[in-house]
């Protein structure tokens, strides 16, 4: 395939995060037992010690250990579960960009870097500052009371959208554009894998 075609140039911009793709494929994939989502499909749970061995020790494009493998997952944001259920030797990790069934959030997963951490924290801080007019909004002469307004600007715009559902002997739809973004990453998981060998 020719480098400059459109095909390849967005094949090359979905690979640029290749540790959230290959996680899909992994989670998604059939063959691999160690990984695979809890009944919701909104964490993935790993069999720490069959994941060592089935994906790690294999060269599967992941480090060699799975405390380095945490490690990827805490900087695309993913964060453990903890909690009564979980059996001992398993790992559940959730983030709200990885669901089943919702390819096309794969692509919002970016990796942290210490730049992105200190604009969050940035963030939250000026979100702390007092107010300009707080001593008037608090109360003495001639005060008002202040009018929480609702923050529309942060919306989740899925909130709006109806979970897929499948229902025994229906077939779920399938928007085409995330068909096209698995079939991508698919095809790119693919292609490390034969320039492996």
């Amino acid at each position: 395939m020719d480098s400059d075609t459109p095909q390849q140039s967005l094949l090359d911009s979905l690979v640029i995060e290749k540790f959230p793709a290959k996680l899909w494929s992994l989670v998604n994939a059939p063959a691999i037992d160690s990984v695979s989502w809890d009944s919701r499909g909104e964490a993935v749970i790993i069999n720490q010690c069959l994941f060592e061995k089935e994906v790690l020790s294999q060269g599967h494009c992941f480090s060699n250990s799975f405390q380095s493998f945490h490690r990827q997952l805490n900087m695309y944001g993913f964060k453990s579960v903890h909690g009564k259920g979980i059996k001992m030797g398993f790992k559940h990790f959730h983030n709200p960009n990885f669901k089943r069934g919702y390819p096309d959030l794969v692509h919002q997963l970016k990796r942290n870097t210490v730049e992105s951490r200190l604009k969050a924290e940035a963030d939250q801080k000026t979100d702390k500052l007092p107010h300009k007019n707080e001593k008037f909004l608090k109360g003495g002469k001639g005060s008002a009371s202040p009018v929480p307004l609702k923050n529309t600007m942060n919306m989740d715009h899925r909130a709006a959208l109806p979970p897929p559902v499948s229902q025994a002997g229906q077939e779920m739809p399938v928007h085409p554009l995330c068909l096209l973004l698995f079939i991508f990453i698919n095809l790119a998981l693919l292609q490390n894998l034969l320039a492996m060998l």
